[in-house]
């Protein structure tokens, strides 16, 4: 018990003296000036992303993005029983991130997939598909983010 205690003390100071910070806490603060263009797709998924993405912005940062947005969303059957009810979906959503900004344009392609069993309560299955879209757009627009650092 006490072997366990030092150990676990030793390793807390030794990642306290080498400067380790999560990955996402020197981004918090950060905010771009960031211009939507269009949004064509999945209604859902675009209004999330959009959403996720507002956090960032600031309108006096000199270096302008101009973002559009693509994204498709498929939900297909990926299992089904002997008398053909499908047991499971397979969820899958591609956002494709047009970046403009300057003279330069990148585009970012992200994917997620999810695999969800059938519910017997369709309203319940919506609402839980509708939760699983707005986690793939918190996703995406993360990575994006993370793009946007690296360009800036």
């Amino acid at each position: 018990m006490y072997k366990n205690f030092s150990i676990i003390l030793l390793i807390t100071f030794f990642l306290n003296s080498c400067g380790y910070a999560p990955m996402y806490s020197k981004n918090i603060d950060k905010k771009y000036n960031i211009e939507f263009l269009n949004f064509d797709g999945d209604r859902e998924i675009n209004n999330s992303v959009k959403y996720y993405l507002k956090r960032y912005i600031n309108k006096n940062d000199e270096l302008k993005f101009f973002i559009s947005t693509d994204s498709k969303y498929t939900k297909n059957s990926e299992t089904k029983n002997l008398a053909g009810d499908t047991i499971t979906f397979n969820l899958v959503a591609t956002v494709t991130f047009t970046v403009s900004y300057g003279e330069n344009k990148k585009i970012f392609e992200f994917a997620e997939s999810s695999t969800i069993n059938n519910l017997e309560n369709q309203l319940d299955e919506n609402v839980y598909e509708t939760n699983i879209k707005k986690n793939f757009a918190a996703t995406f627009s993360d990575r994006l983010i993370l793009q946007l650092i690296k360009i800036k």
